[in-house]
């Protein structure tokens, strides 16, 4: 099979995963599927998983069957494999487009892509199928789970972003400007979202542009996050609101702002926690 033929097959299989149940070949009309505009979205991110290619817009909106669309795709890769070694010694290929840095130490699983801009410390985990935005800085010892996009975010040290959580960044999204061109990096403005030391962003969780999580803070799953989360906050639910305090190990607080689970014990400091009393280090 050629690289071509091969390129097809995957096309056809990510035509499959979105359509199940069809028998889709080559020349197949995307319109006798009934491919919207939203599922021509989703097939771009299954094809892009599945090759590593990117998608160019006008490809997507243009190519009238899945050997059209594969034909449309760059015949090399946009960005660089960047190999790491693993338990078996297997090695997991991540991308790294030309342009952005990654640290030392740093692990990119398969298909995850740090782009073009973007800045990733050392000692950190990016999961399959992550994806780092142009003008993102990424601390160090940063765990990134499967799935996630990080839009241009500011990411503390040692936080958490869980799998298939969503970072935005613009606040007005369009695909076009008013006079119908296709929107580029120089026609909108920047509210990156800004995630503190220690924080957790849990898995399905959405930060809206311009939002900060403070340091060590919470955000439950599947929460939507519209307004900045104060340190140690522990907010949920969609708008997301606090219901609590969580300690430094991530367990919550009680009424007496004692962690349930550690030693550790916290006052409050006007709307943020200070800690009052830290465990004794084992020697």
């Amino acid at each position: 099979m050629t690289a071509a033929d091969r390129l097809v097959e995957q096309v056809l299989d990510a035509v499959r995963h979105i359509r199940p149940g069809t028998a889709p070949g080559p020349d197949t009309d995307f319109r006798d599927l009934g491919l919207d505009s939203l599922d021509r979205l989703t097939l771009a991110v299954a094809v892009e998983r599945a090759t590593g290619l990117a998608v160019p817009g006008p490809a997507l909106s243009d190519a009238a069957t899945p050997a059209d669309l594969a034909g449309r795709l760059p015949t090399t890769d946009r960005s660089a494999p960047v190999h790491q070694q693993h338990r078996g010694d297997t090695p997991e290929p991540g991308w790294s487009d030309p342009g952005a840095s990654v640290g030392e130490g740093t692990r990119l699983w398969h298909q995850s892509q740090v782009t073009d801009g973007a800045v990733v410390g050392t000692d950190c985990t990016l999961g399959k199928g992550s994806f780092i935005g142009a003008g993102s800085t990424i601390g160090d010892r940063v765990k990134i789970g499967n799935y996630a996009n990080v839009f241009g975010a500011d990411v503390g040290d040692e936080a958490m972003i869980c799998p298939g959580a969503l970072l935005l960044e613009d606040p007005a999204p369009r695909a076009t400007t008013p006079d119908g061109h296709r929107k580029g990096p120089e026609d909108w403005t920047r509210h990156p979202v800004t995630i503190g030391t220690g924080a957790t962003i849990g898995a399905a969780a959405v930060i809206a542009p311009g939002v900060t999580v403070g340091p060590h803070a919470l955000v439950a799953l599947g929460a939507v996050v519209m307004r900045d989360v104060p340190a140690h906050g522990l907010v949920i639910g969609n708008p997301a609101r606090q219901v609590g305090w969580v300690c430094r190990c991530g367990h919550t607080l009680d009424a007496a702002l004692r962690c349930t689970t550690c030693p550790r014990t916290y006052r409050r400091d006007g709307d943020e926690l200070a800690a009052e009393h830290q465990p004794v280090p084992l020697e």
